[in-house]
């Protein structure tokens, strides 16, 4: 892994009803030492504690959208931030720091209905229901965004926070659903040329999208299924086996279901990797860290 690099370690790679893989959440850990957690679903902490973390050990958050499967940890995340220390670490509300916190404004409208019938009750100058998400965490505002296009909401925001740079991107999931793909900004900079990790978050598949970001792209992580059904929310191996063999060949699928291995020869065989609990991406390169392979 080179020095300085950018990478990602899932904790957990299935999809929303997996007991085998746990479901999906991700360490990306920056050249800082920062790190950041992508999604925090119900399984959250105990896959940290499995990975030898706790929460005093994050940076921040990160939220692609709202389901029990990418959120029903944050509330564990915001106590045990708030009420309790550690060595070096003063609880938040004994003046200790507050984790960053980022999601796309409309998403983040989404993660405040659900977290508030558990976080509002604090007292703040007796009133016994004051708390807010900004309580709780360092709430990161966009430094730019793109107009609306299909939904109310911006298409894109662009977020910086330390060596953090990321455009969070609607994208296709539940019809009228707030919900975002990432784009992390990798290594150096050439001129107008950056290049980016891809997380698709849940989504179906934008063939289009995907293609164009190609050339700029050092690793993309999609969500994926083997059930085709009518209104599909994630994305459908068969559409994704039709990409072309560029991208094909630089994706990870993860979210996956728990018979993952039954389909693995056809999923390697047209050059996807399959993403596993422990696995290591350096974001840089696009590969898998070798003494994880």
């Amino acid at each position: 892994m080179a020095e300085g690099s950018t990478t990602l370690r899932f904790l957990g790679t299935g999809g929303a009803f997996s007991r085998r893989y746990g479901t999906t959440c991700s360490l990306v850990t920056l050249p800082s030492g920062a790190r950041w957690l992508i999604d925090c679903g119900r399984q959250a902490p105990d896959q940290l504690w499995d990975a030898g973390l706790d929460w005093h050990q994050i940076t921040g958050q990160l939220v692609t959208h709202v389901h029990g499967d990418h959120i029903y940890g944050l509330e564990d995340f915001a106590f045990q931030r708030f009420y309790e220390s550690r060595p070096g670490i003063p609880a938040v509300m004994a003046g200790g720091p507050k984790p960053k916190f980022i999601a796309h404004s409309a998403v983040q409208d989404e993660v405040w209905e659900s977290l508030a019938a558990s976080l509002r009750y604090l007292n703040i100058n007796g009133n016994p229901r004051a708390g807010v998400l900004e309580s709780y965490f360092d709430v990161i505002k966009a430094r730019a965004c793109e107009a609306p296009t299909d939904n109310p909401w911006n298409h894109s925001e662009t977020f910086v926070c330390g060596d953090l740079e990321l455009v969070a991107r609607e994208n296709d999931h539940v019809p009228g659903k707030p919900s975002c793909s990432f784009e992390f900004h990798v290594g150096e900079r050439s001129g107008e040329h950056e290049r980016i990790a891809w997380w698709s978050g849940d989504s179906t598949v934008d063939r289009e999208f995907l293609v164009s970001i190609e050339p700029r792209t050092t690793i993309y992580f999609h969500d994926c299924t083997f059930t085709d059904y009518p209104g599909q929310v994630h994305g459908a191996f068969s559409l994704l086996e039709q990409l072309p063999e560029a991208v094909r060949h630089k994706m990870v699928l993860m979210h996956h279901e728990d018979d993952i291995e039954t389909h693995r020869e056809q999923v390697e065989a047209l050059g996807f990797r399959v993403g596993l609990p422990g696995q290591i991406y350096d974001l840089v390169s696009g590969k898998l860290v070798p003494d994880q392979a």
